[in-house]
């Protein structure tokens, strides 16, 4: 996996996360990913495999309704792991707000996404400036 190939599934990672296409960002994942978002989080934030990752995530959307800008760029690695920052902001109980994220990914050989790390802290919401 080279670092263009990271980014570029990044990439289309944000994109997927704006249309809401859980099948598509699952597509992207290995079979036994690993989902912790956000890191820390309380039980249920960390999943593994493609099929609770499925569900972690269509719950989320239709809970938020997450929409991502990048705000920097992707940072790759030597190795199979890229970071990213981006702005979400999300719909939560009518109220538009928005957090600061940084994912960070670990790609498996075939360049699946085996591990996403998503760093962020609901004390850090904010009213979005959409």
């Amino acid at each position: 996996m080279d670092a263009q190939g990271m980014r570029r599934i990044m990439e289309r990672y944000l994109e997927l996360v704006a249309a809401g296409d859980v099948d598509a960002i699952v597509a992207l994942m290995s079979d036994d990913v690993a989902v912790e978002d956000p890191v820390g989080g309380p039980p249920g934030t960390h999943v593994v495999g493609r099929d609770r990752v499925r569900e972690f995530f269509a719950a989320g959307f239709a809970r938020s309704r997450p929409r991502p800008t990048p705000t920097g760029p992707i940072c790759t690695t030597a190795g199979r792991e890229a970071a990213m920052l981006f702005r979400l902001a999300l719909t939560l109980k009518g109220r538009n707000l928005e957090v600061d994220v940084v994912d960070v990914m670990r790609f498996d050989a075939a360049g699946r996404i085996e591990s996403l790390r998503a760093f962020w802290n609901a004390a850090e919401m904010r009213a979005a400036e959409e």
